[in-house]
């Protein structure tokens, strides 16, 4: 935005912005999905009263999954429209 001359310093501040989305992304997306996965471990820890715990859980995690991969399905859309964006 300051012309020409100032792309160098534009440059230095946009790569690490670029490459800090994609990682964020895939790192709650990483998180969100073993935290659910460590909740499944830890029901069936619990002995002879897992089966409806289970049920219920896989429910909710089925539910959960697909209100993620839809929001970041947003999100990766967002980004690539801001990333392709000409003024």
């Amino acid at each position: 935005p300051f012309g020409k001359w100032m792309m160098p310093f534009n440059l230095l501040i946009e790569i690490p912005t670029l490459l800090a989305k994609p990682i964020s992304l895939g790192l709650r997306l990483f998180g969100n999905l073993f935290a659910g996965e460590l909740i499944f471990i830890l029901i069936a820890l619990i002995g002879i009263w897992q089966l409806p715990l289970h049920f219920v859980w896989a429910v909710f995690h089925v539910l959960i999954i697909v209100l993620q991969a839809f929001i970041f399905m947003m999100l990766t859309i967002v980004y690539l429209s801001l990333a392709a964006e000409e003024h």
